[in-house]
């Protein structure tokens, strides 16, 4: 009896080696599938950062669109404002052509009004302040360019660098003399050739 419970022995003994593998198997299957219930829950919550980054990509998107149609109203609106102020300032340099000469006795007649060029907007800014019938010396030019009166300048200097005369300017503002120019006034200095710059 001993021999068949060693024979019995040995032949289980196999068995038990298998039971005690199978139960190693067993719990790394276990494992196993622990691990790939975390994989899923991983790839599940990456898929949901993925959609939540798309949805936010679209919105700053949506965002940046109207933005750039903010603008392009923006610009369309100054454009259009510009064009308006333009056409008001041909109509006021028509009009005040039509009075320069009326007053110096020309007659005109009706011409188009066209877009206000930059030489036209300075002759119109550098017009001197009264008409031929003024009271003016006849070889004082009646056109010239507006300035503001710095500390430390003179009406000496002030021709000088204009290419004026200095009794032009004090004629021109009325001063009662050279030395009643002031500071921080703005002057009209008469200038022979600022019609042809």
């Amino acid at each position: 009896m001993r021999f068949s419970l060693a024979l019995l022995w040995v032949g289980l003994t196999p068995l038990l080696a298998q039971n005690t593998q199978l139960a190693g198997m067993q719990q790394d299957l276990a494992e196993l599938r622990t691990e790939v219930e975390k994989l899923k829950l991983e790839n599940s919550d990456l898929r949901e950062a993925v959609a939540r980054q798309k949805a936010g990509q679209g919105q700053s998107a949506s965002s940046a669109e109207t933005n750039a149609k903010l603008r392009a109203e923006t610009l369309n609106e100054v454009d259009r404002r510009l064009k308006q102020q333009t056409a008001d300032i041909d109509r006021a340099l028509a009009e005040l052509t039509r009075q320069v000469n009326a007053a110096l006795g020309k007659t005109t007649t009706a011409a188009p009004v066209r877009a206000a060029t930059p030489a036209a907007t300075a002759a119109a800014t550098n017009a001197a302040p009264a008409a031929l019938d003024d009271g003016f010396p006849a070889e004082m030019p009646r056109t010239g360019t507006k300035v503001r009166v710095k500390s430390g300048d003179t009406v000496t200097k002030l021709a000088r660098l204009h290419n004026s005369k200095a009794e032009w300017i004090i004629t021109a503002n009325k001063l009662s003399s050279a030395a009643a120019l002031r500071a921080d006034v703005e002057i009209f200095i008469p200038q022979a050739d600022a019609a042809a710059r």
